[in-house]
């Protein structure tokens, strides 16, 4: 996925490419005033997984030496491929020679728009600008390995044995994880809670016919119509003869259950509705030094434990990347850790 950061004037700068529409790469733009530190640490969390930047130079406030150092602690943090637009930018100026220096070599500079297209093209190709010098850089540490899945409409359905219990933060979570390393996700709101709607209002959710988009992942409320690797059904609180059917089907089934006295007798009421099929057991925030008494009073032959860290955000789910790769192994056709989100 590629995130442009625009200014007013370049709002359509990259509609040429045809990438928009495209199902295997997609633009992310986001168009205003910016500054580009400000943004890094505030906002880029949440668009972790895209595999290009592109920064139109005027939609930022920083000077070109601030502009330079906000992409340089960037790389050191991702390793999304930039590119910058800067219209009638001199090999003699400064922030090209900085931009050389900390591995940036995707520079548009040209000042017609033609020009600049066929710039914005060699940019966006495998190989990238190659007209530049730029210095080699060192991968960051902590990337995500990317994986290729040759599964199809895996269901995945997310129970709870109580409201509260964090179906939706498990089910959204685990969207957003599996889109992050490469899987295409459908999230499904099979529930009457109504969550899903407030959820892309505070994310700024695109709309997508009934339903809303946000960085490739579709949230629904019905059955999706495109093929997808993984479908998410957030279910929640198990109740409706549909909840039944769903789970019936679903291929891999995760029970969100409390552990504290006054929840256990619901959680133990879940589990035994679902003894002999095979499922992942959801704890929510439980103390290390109690996590191996309830792990042997929950676990089975049928039921394996996960213990959940805790999750503020459910758009940034890497505090539990561990316990979404251990969900879905079987599904992952190729690990390949050359390639880093």
């Amino acid at each position: 996925m590629i995130l442009y950061l625009s200014s007013n004037q370049h709002t359509n700068l990259l509609d040429f490419t045809g990438l928009y529409d495209d199902d295997t790469v997609t633009i992310k733009k986001m168009v205003g005033s910016f500054i580009l530190k400000q943004f890094i640490i505030s906002d880029m969390r949440n668009f972790s997984h895209c595999s290009e930047l592109v920064l139109d130079r005027p939609a930022f406030g920083d000077s070109d030496k601030e502009f330079a150092e906000a992409i340089e602690e960037f790389l050191t943090m991702y390793n999304a491929r930039i590119t910058v637009i800067y219209e009638g930018l001199k090999q003699s100026e400064p922030l090209h020679s900085a931009l050389l220096k900390i591995g940036v070599g995707n520079i548009v500079a040209g000042v017609e728009i033609g020009l600049m297209q066929e710039e914005i093209r060699e940019c966006l190709s495998e190989t990238g600008m190659t007209r530049y010098q730029a210095k080699e850089r060192a991968k960051p540490k902590g990337g995500k390995e990317h994986y290729r899945f040759d599964c199809e409409n895996i269901r995945i359905a997310v129970l709870s044995s109580q409201a509260r219990m964090g179906a939706t933060t498990v089910a959204v979570g685990l969207s957003v994880w599996l889109n992050s390393v490469g899987g295409k996700v459908g999230y499904v709101e099979s529930n009457q809670s109504g969550c899903l709607a407030l959820i892309a209002q505070a994310y700024e959710m695109e709309q997508n016919g009934e339903g809303f988009l946000l960085d490739g992942v579709e949230y629904i409320n019905r059955e999706p119509v495109k093929q997808r690797n993984f479908i998410v059904y957030d279910i929640g609180r198990y109740c409706t003869a549909e909840d039944m059917r769903i789970a019936e089907r679903a291929d891999v089934i995760l029970l969100c259950c409390g552990i504290k006295p006054y929840e256990m007798p619901y959680t133990v009421r879940l589990l035994r509705q679902f003894e002999s099929e095979h499922a992942f057991v959801i704890c929510p925030f439980v103390d290390d030094s109690l996590k191996e008494d309830y792990s042997y009073a929950l676990q089975s032959d049928y039921h394996k434990v996960l213990f959940m860290d805790y999750q503020p955000d459910m758009m940034a789910p890497d505090a539990n990347q561990k316990n979404y790769k251990g969900i879905i192994k079987k599904y992952i056709g190729e690990v390949n850790a050359a390639l880093h989100i």
